[in-house]
């Protein structure tokens, strides 16, 4: 099974830019990465209205599948959110796995902070953020970046989770 890291951060605070930074660094470095992100809304539709995949659907296919030889969709109505434990089967010969949008007390959680957000970091009351992300020096907890250190992030990840990196030279904090 890989191994689960959550990214987690305040609505606009760039969860989703600095994972696609964080997934690109660690592909180049040949692991193999996925995602599961949770949907902001139990409504929200991904599919797209007037496909066929869209129209299966609401003349009443509980799942359509769409496959091909090198990529593969699935669209569900569930009658209940499915257990992480099974989402991640889908996971088993991946190194990592990040969940975006998942806050969990036994996932170790990457906080990606802006301070325009005007809340505080989730990082004063979680324990289990082992890193922070931000824009604004850091001083409490846990290790901490700037939004454009994501070598030195990548490499904590490596050491941490995945047990293979080399650190890059320490550098003071520059916030973006």
């Amino acid at each position: 099974m890989p191994k689960i890291l959550s990214v987690i951060g305040r609505k606009g605070s760039g969860k989703s830019q600095a994972l696609e930074e964080i997934i690109a660094f660690l592909s180049q470095k040949g692991h193999r990465v996925g995602v599961i992100k949770r949907l902001a809304k139990d409504d929200m539709e991904i599919d797209q209205p007037g496909k066929d995949t869209f129209r299966y659907r609401i003349r009443g296919a509980e799942t359509v599948m769409l496959a091909g030889r090198k990529r593969l969709a699935v669209f569900s109505d569930l009658p209940r959110e499915i257990p992480l434990e099974t989402l991640l089967l889908s996971f088993k010969d991946f190194d990592l796995v990040f969940l975006e949008d998942y806050i969990l007390e036994h996932v170790p959680a990457l906080e990606i902070y802006r301070k325009e957000s005007g809340e505080p970091p989730f990082s004063l009351s979680l324990k289990q953020v082992f890193a922070v992300c931000a824009d604004v020096p850091v001083s409490h907890g846990p290790a901490h970046f700037s939004l454009r250190e994501f070598p030195r992030l990548v490499a904590l990840i490596e050491e941490k989770f995945l047990s293979r990196y080399t650190m890059p030279p320490s550098k003071e904090m520059a916030c973006a």
